[in-house]
């Protein structure tokens, strides 16, 4: 029994989410242990703008890391949603895009720290293999050409920094927002 290509954009979703799953669960114990030795790192490689940016993401709890995951979620979700049922497929491409090199970047981070990493087994296990049966099933019915899809790849890579500085920052004011008006 074969999946269906609109079943198949529908599990982009699942994969996020398991995918990041192990980095909520595991990313607070792992960054009180190795927070101050990638702060170290990146300050003496990254621009100051961008090294305190991804600083800031270093120090957030579980809870506060939440609240960008549920924003991107929303928008994988909705990518999901506008290819699998109205056959919209720019949206969906660029967001499996950003998830499938994600996955090699966590994979790429653990190589680089040579320790484990939050996301690493299910960047190996879920979101590499997942763009691997996605990109095969929609090059082979003709949804997207090798050319464009590559594009699609070069716009993910270029703009996916940006991107999750800026989920963090709008999760971080909603977080903050939310405990206000909830908890006072």
């Amino acid at each position: 029994m074969s999946i269906t290509t609109p079943t198949l954009i529908w599990l982009f979703p699942l994969a996020f989410m398991l995918h990041d799953f192990e980095e909520l669960i595991l990313s607070e114990p792992w960054l009180r242990k190795n927070a101050a030795d990638i702060k170290l790192m990146i300050q003496n490689r990254a621009p100051a703008f961008l090294a305190s940016q991804i600083s800031g993401v270093l120090d957030k709890s579980a809870t506060q890391f939440a609240f960008p995951i549920c924003l991107i979620f929303s928008l994988v979700f909705l990518s999901s949603f506008l290819a699998a049922e109205y056959g919209r497929y720019g949206f969906f491409l660029l967001a499996s895009g950003l998830f499938f090199l994600h996955g090699f970047a966590h994979i790429a981070q653990a190589i680089a720290l040579r320790r484990y990493i939050p996301a690493v087994i299910t960047s190996a296990l879920i979101a590499i293999p997942y763009g691997l049966v996605l990109y095969r099933r929609l090059l082979a019915e003709g949804i997207v050409d090798l050319p464009r899809l590559l594009i699609y790849f070069l716009v993910a890579a270029l703009l996916g920094v940006p991107f999750i500085l800026v989920m963090h920052k709008l999760g971080e004011y909603l977080y903050k927002k939310t405990v206000s008006l909830l908890i006072g």
